[in-house]
């Protein structure tokens, strides 16, 4: 067996724990060679029962070996750090993954990829301007990285795939879990046309303590991240010290001064982060990583032309931040108003609006 199976064989085993593995590592050079000395490491580490006995079940050669006779036909792929495929920029950050699982399009790991990642309750300002930049980022050649999670992660993945581009999810449970449930659709599209991930083993189940941890893969994967709306104490405020920490460039969409989820992200712009309004504030800086793309100027100006004008005069009267129908009606000529309602549903369809709770739409 070779050293990527030992260590697939031990990242298996419930309770052990990277930590432990990589000092493992550290410690022999070889987990071949730790494998074998395994009772004098036991008496040493005093582990739980249950975790020993899981571990000398797991390093028995037979059983190994049948562990790695399923991986090769299970329908994710193995990536480690001894792969000559694993991505280069995640080997300089700290505590870096030892193992990757994966389904899809492996080689959106070596592509520059931006991290978007902010609350999982955004407001219609928050959605709209996620979905803004991502289309306008996306089209630019850039991979949107986020976590799958509830609000702008979800936003994030959605807005890149109807802009055409290319996403990544990076899960906080196993490869074959889908968090959250509402998600299922989403992950499934990613699965096809973009990249899951995750260094947690299949079947791990969605831990609440799993998923600051994959925060700091996020940011690693990522040339920057641009954090869209959080709360002083949040996840996407995680993510952006992991970037920090890594050397990573972070970016914050300024928010309303009476929104307690503009908090984190006022914050960050405080403390050094750059402010961003558009999506020129990050290509900037990135100008010279970045492929040439002459139709990505051009592709909103094709999206328009595929509006009525009856669909134009309502996609106008929509804000960021949300319009309810009966004001929509007000601010629409007579002739367009018996159109309103086919409108709404054509321009939802279409990713132009967001349908809201109470009868409100607010502008992508």
């Amino acid at each position: 067996m070779q050293e990527r199976d030992w260590l697939y064989v031990l990242s298996l085993v419930p309770g052990l724990g990277r930590k432990r593995i990589r000092s493992l590592y550290e410690r022999y050079g070889s987990f071949a060679d730790a494998v074998k000395d395994w009772p004098s490491l036991e008496r040493a580490w005093k582990l739980p029962a249950k975790v020993s006995e899981q571990i000398c079940q797991h390093i028995k050669e037979e059983k190994a070996r049948i562990l790695v006779e399923q991986r090769e036909k299970n329908s994710c792929q193995y990536l480690c750090f001894f792969d000559s495929d694993y991505p280069d920029q995640l080997r300089h950050i700290p505590d870096f993954p030892l193992v990757l699982f994966c389904k899809g399009d492996t080689a959106l790991l070596h592509q520059p990829s931006i991290g978007v990642v902010g609350s999982r309750k955004p407001t219609p300002y928050g959605r709209a301007c996620c979905a803004h930049l991502v289309k306008e980022l996306a089209q630019h050649g850039l991979v949107i990285v986020s976590g799958l999670a509830q609000g702008i992660d979800g936003e994030a993945h959605q807005s890149a795939l109807q802009a055409g581009g290319k996403t990544v999810g990076v899960l906080g449970c196993g490869i074959d879990q889908v968090y959250p449930a509402g998600h299922r659709a989403l992950y499934r599209k990613i699965e096809s046309l973009g990249l899951l991930v995750s260094e947690y083993p299949p079947g791990t189940p969605p831990l609440p303590g799993l998923f600051p941890e994959r925060n700091r893969i996020i940011s690693g994967l990522c040339l920057g991240i641009v954090v869209v709306e959080g709360a002083e104490k949040s996840g996407s405020l995680v993510t952006a010290d992991c970037a920090l920490e890594q050397g990573r460039d972070v970016f914050a969409v300024p928010g309303s001064i009476f929104s307690s989820v503009s908090a984190g992200p006022h914050n960050l712009i405080k403390q050094g982060a750059k402010l961003v309004t558009s999506s020129a504030d990050v290509l900037e800086e990135w100008s010279h990583l970045l492929p040439i793309r002459e139709a990505a100027c051009t592709r909103a100006d094709v999206a328009e032309e595929t509006l009525d004008e009856w669909e134009r005069a309502v996609l106008e009267a929509v804000t960021p931040e949300g319009t309810h129908q009966d004001e929509l009606t007000v601010r629409l000529s007579p002739e367009a108003r018996p159109m309103l309602h086919r409108s709404l549903l054509q321009l939802e369809a279409k990713g132009k609006i967001v349908c809201l709770p109470g009868g409100y739409f607010a502008k992508r």
